[in-house]
């Protein structure tokens, strides 16, 4: 069985010919595990050879492919469930046989077989937190009490990926925009924290009970720029580490795809 780039780079001609139109013999071999190329899009190997290598490739499942494979999970479970038991359990809104789950002040519709609809763009990383936030949430209050990511039930192994992919993505974007940035925020129902030691700080509300503090301090002098994303010490009763990391890349890759629309003209 090849289950990783280099398993397969050991079969490759390894000449880097480039006719498979990627830059190297390395490169194809990522792109066959990662399903982006087929093994017969290398035109050095032998019919045979091809025959011998594909019924033993095991192929990566994307991001995107295992985000969906967990969502179609999380849509059973949300099957097997009474939506009017959850609207009380958790006081959400009933319309039409949907259950409606305020993100970032837009309202998202459930059904009964866990499809979402909203006047907004519907994504997984939306999707997926809204569901498990419905089956898994104890419907705490926030308590004011505000702690950093690693100390998230359950973070272990992850916080160097929340802190480069959101907290340090995000601040490059506040330091190249500043002051768009946060007008961004008040489109989302940012609550403005005047009292801060941060510059510049804002609680936005990805899910009920479930607020996301973003600190912010400029430059100054010999003092770089800083940015930290707090969370309240209920996180954990209403939704998992998972979706904490996902809806924090979420909101980057979105407030990014924001600026960009700004800088055409479409934004405000």
């Amino acid at each position: 069985m090849i289950k990783n780039p280099l398993e397969l780079y050991k079969h490759l001609d390894q000449s880097n010919c480039r006719r498979c139109l990627l830059p190297s013999c390395m490169a194809f071999s990522v792109a066959v595990i990662q399903g982006q190329k087929k093994i017969s899009d290398c035109p050095l190997l032998s019919a045979e050879k091809i025959n011998e290598l594909s019924g033993g490739i095991v192929r990566k499942k994307s991001m995107s492919e295992e985000q969906d494979a967990y969502l179609a999970v999380l849509q059973e479970e949300i099957a097997q469930q009474d939506l009017k038991d959850i609207a009380n359990r958790l006081d959400l809104p009933l319309k039409e046989k949907t259950v409606g789950v305020k993100c970032l002040g837009k309202h998202f519709w459930i059904n009964t077989q866990g499809g979402m609809t909203s006047e907004c763009h519907c994504n997984n990383w939306v999707h997926i937190p809204i569901l498990h936030y419905l089956l898994q949430s104890k419907g705490s209050q926030p308590v004011g009490e505000w702690i950093d990511f690693p100390a998230i039930k359950d973070a272990g192994g992850k916080e160097r990926f929340f802190a480069h992919r959101c907290e340090e993505s995000m601040q490059q974007l506040v330091d190249e925009h500043t002051e768009l940035f946060f007008e961004i925020l008040d489109l989302f129902e940012a609550e403005e924290v005047l009292e801060s030691e941060a510059d510049k700080a804002r609680i936005l509300y990805p899910l009920p009970n479930v607020p996301f503090l973003i600190n912010y301090w400029e430059s100054e002098e010999a003092f770089p720029s800083k940015l930290n994303i707090l969370f309240d010490s209920k996180v954990s009763e209403n939704t998992n580490v998972e979706s904490v990391y996902m809806i924090g890349r979420g909101m980057v890759e979105m407030f990014h795809q924001l600026i960009i629309r700004h800088s055409s003209g479409e934004l405000f």
